[in-house]
């Protein structure tokens, strides 16, 4: 039977993982912008993400009456089990123990929160976490019963479950429900540490991996007036063209997992911005970069009279074959016949640098979030594989 106290009542009937577990993050950044300069002010209103999890049950027997008898019969809160975050137990457990050995890096233990052993629908146990070490958690009382090796552990969060958990029948044993759990506590997470900077502001270092075709387009802060008889009027005050992009990511392993994590909160919803390249091909060396030069020729791109001093132009990331990347500012450029000729703010080496040897030079944007909201679409627990879309709006920089 499961150990609680009146007040713990956990979702014990695990997901079918067929479909995978949705998890939801939601901020809220209020954002003020002036329209005849494009200029944004952008204030955080909430402290730490509002979060969810959705993901079907399949069940039969005993986990379907299990889970008839958990929704008809309890209404407040609930402790979650976080599906991605389990860990199988490599050895017995035995009862009487105020530590579990696991692994703690990456998990969502926090001190003051509490965990779930679980060997099976009507088998375990919810225990209190008084610290978390790199290998173990620190229990505030002795476990009650003993867990064969591969049974699970999972750390818990309260959360409330939504009304439309409709049940399909499909015959008098078999179901499946998909069900939209609430957290109902903050969920902390620690921002990136030691991220790379340029400017003064967090730069995406790491490329995407986009499973899908990545998308852009410009948009403007046109204001038209139209009365219907004439030639509709149209103000463009701030004359700028503000990029929108959006990043798809697979997240191998539970290093990716928690650095996307981590850079979420960094992010803060729509609060920080951060330097996002195209990760495109936006402009083609056509000569050596010598060495201490500062000068870049490239294809002509129409770069001179289009791009030169334009806010989100001016910034580029440069990678070479081996893997380098260099960032920097262009701060002139000229027509050379069928090239262009750009001066960076600095060197990029001591040796010349061949042309072939660019692997990219991409235009980079300073961005926010394009949304308060995003979804880890999780297919397996953490140390396998998530999807996740990033959208990324361009704000006007202040440098």
């Amino acid at each position: 039977m499961g150990f609680a106290t009146n007040t713990d009542v956990p979702w014990t009937i695990p997901p079918d993982w067929t479909n995978g577990v949705q998890e939801s993050l939601g901020w809220s950044t209020d954002i003020l912008q002036a329209s005849a300069t494009a200029v944004t002010q952008h204030r955080s209103l909430r402290a730490t993400p509002r979060r969810a999890f959705t993901f079907e049950v399949a069940a039969r027997a005993q986990a379907r009456r299990a889970a008839d008898m958990l929704l008809a019969g309890h209404s407040g809160i609930w402790q979650l089990p976080i599906w991605p975050d389990v860990q199988w137990l490599g050895a017995t457990l035995n009862g009487g123990v105020i530590s579990i050995p696991c692994a703690t890096a990456g998990y969502d233990f926090t001190a003051g929160g509490k965990a779930l052993l679980y060997a099976g629908v009507d088998s375990w146990e919810i225990v209190s976490i008084d610290s978390v070490a790199p290998d173990h958690v620190v229990l505030t009382a002795a476990t009650i019963a003993a867990y064969a090796p591969g049974s699970r552990l999972y750390p818990l969060r309260a959360a409330r479950v939504r009304d439309d958990a409709q049940e399909r029948l499909f015959n008098d044993n078999n179901s499946r429900r998909r069900l939209t759990f609430d957290l109902v506590e903050s969920c902390d997470w620690p921002v990136l540490a030691g991220p790379t900077l340029y400017q003064g502001h967090l730069v995406l270092d790491v490329r995407p991996s986009e499973p899908t075709d990545p998308t852009s387009s410009y948009g403007r802060l046109a204001q038209t007036v139209d009365y219907g008889t004439s030639l509709p009027v149209v103000h463009d005050l701030p004359g700028l063209a503000l990029r929108v992009q959006q990043s798809h990511w697979q997240l191998r392993g539970r290093a990716m997992h928690t650095w996307f994590r981590s850079m979420l909160y960094t992010l803060d919803g729509r609060r920080v911005p951060i330097w996002v390249p195209s990760f495109a091909s936006d402009l083609q060396p056509v000569a050596a970069i010598a060495g201490s030069g500062a000068a870049l020729s490239v294809e002509w791109a129409g770069y001179t009279q289009f791009g030169l001093g334009k806010p989100n132009r001016r910034d580029v990331r440069i990678e070479l074959d081996d893997g380098s990347v260099f960032y920097r500012r262009v701060t002139n450029a000229t027509i050379a016949g069928a090239n262009e000729t750009l001066t960076l703010d600095s060197a990029l080496s001591a040796s010349s640098i061949a042309p072939e040897r660019v692997r990219q030079v991409s235009i980079m944007a300073l961005s926010t979030l394009a949304s308060d909201d995003v979804e880890l679409d999780h297919a397996t627990d953490a140390d396998g594989l998530a999807t996740a879309t990033t959208g990324w709006q361009a704000v006007v920089p202040d440098v």
